[in-house]
């Protein structure tokens, strides 16, 4: 996700591989985790030695770590956080981090969980180059952190990574949106979270759900079952929720 500030700033979030980046302003990013796919784009930034702006990477110890090693640029800072920390950037800029669990790996139930399997392993060489990528990334993706934006004129992000699924607790979700009222959320949505996603989102207390499918492509490889995003998105609406699908 890339978040437009206003003035000088551009916030990202777990940008791609690819994702392209302005050469004439500050640039703050913020991961999720250090899973593979999500340090694509970063990995790109702190590898060009030509950039010349400034840019602030915000993320766990573990995953700081490895883009320390990585980095070739002397035009960025690191900032490792975990979870309960508080930062203000600017005046009208501040962040809060919290904690998740990631999504499950497998779908729900025995049998989905096989067929699951069995087409992973249809697909090896596929399973393969994700692996590789995974050994060549940070040792583990680190904690877990979610973060919560807070722009001017009250303008609250709630940013979840890929934590909002089925087995999380009502109560723990309210407890963050209460921090963030009337929110932005960033919601990661996979098809075995259908029923459980809209009953959270209402409980994050957000005025605005941004709904997407983050592991689409390796889905269509792994010739996977998506999402409805449509129906979901109906779904959220009952509850008063502005939702869009991107």
């Amino acid at each position: 996700f890339h978040i437009s500030k206003g003035g000088n700033n551009n916030i990202f979030i777990d940008p791609p591989k690819g994702t392209i980046f302005s050469e004439s302003s500050e640039i703050i990013i913020f991961i999720t985790h250090g899973h593979p796919e999500h340090l694509g784009g970063v990995l790109d930034l702190v590898r060009n030695e030509r950039r010349k702006q400034r840019i602030q990477i915000i993320a766990s110890k573990t995953v700081i770590r490895y883009l320390e090693r990585e980095n070739r640029n002397n035009h960025i800072t690191f900032l490792d956080v975990d979870s309960g920390y508080k930062n203000e950037l600017t005046p009208n800029f501040s962040f809060e981090v919290f904690s998740w669990r990631h999504m499950p790996l497998l779908p729900p139930g025995f049998k989905a969980a096989i067929r699951h399997i069995i087409h992973i392993i249809m697909n090896f060489p596929a399973a393969w180059r994700i692996i590789r990528m995974s050994l060549k990334g940070p040792k583990g993706a680190g904690e877990m952190l979610g973060y919560l934006l807070h722009l001017s004129g009250n303008k609250n992000i709630i940013i979840y990574g890929e934590g909002l699924h089925r087995n999380c607790r009502v109560e723990d979700v309210t407890v963050i949106g209460q921090k963030a009222p009337g929110a932005t959320l960033l919601v990661a949505s996979e098809p075995e979270d259908i029923d459980e996603l809209p009953g959270l989102v209402a409980a994050s207390g957000a005025a605005e759900a941004i709904i997407y499918e983050p592991h689409r492509p390796w889905r269509d490889i792994f010739k996977l079952p998506h999402i409805d995003l449509k129906r979901l998105q109906q779904k959220i609406a009952k509850y008063g929720i502005t939702v869009k699908i991107t």
